[in-house]
């Protein structure tokens, strides 16, 4: 695994917790306003679905993971997932 950052598993959580909600911090984007939007709505979640799938592999090809090498991966996911941020398009107001 590519060495990205000494991540260190925070207190009260585990590798494989931080692994879930890098996760689904990547796989959750706001509703697109109008249909208009959708269309980058959709390439957002496709190219982060993507990481998504890149950080599992990596992390099935290796059977001798750690929790820091579990860290690396998530501070790496975290750091693309970034780069495709949901200010590209408009957002459906929040119904609460």
């Amino acid at each position: 695994m590519q060495d990205h950052a000494i991540a260190h598993v925070p207190p009260n959580s585990t590798a494989l917790r931080e692994l879930a909600r890098a996760i689904e911090t990547a796989l959750t984007l706001p509703a697109p306003a109008t249909t208009r939007d959708e269309l980058t709505y959709l390439r957002i979640s496709r190219d982060r679905m993507r990481l998504v799938r890149e950080a599992l592999n990596r992390l099935l090809r290796d059977r001798e993971t750690g929790d820091e090498e579990v860290m690396v991966l998530v501070a790496w996911l975290r750091d693309h997932v970034a780069q495709l941020c949901d200010d590209q398009y408009d957002h459906r107001p929040d119904p609460s």
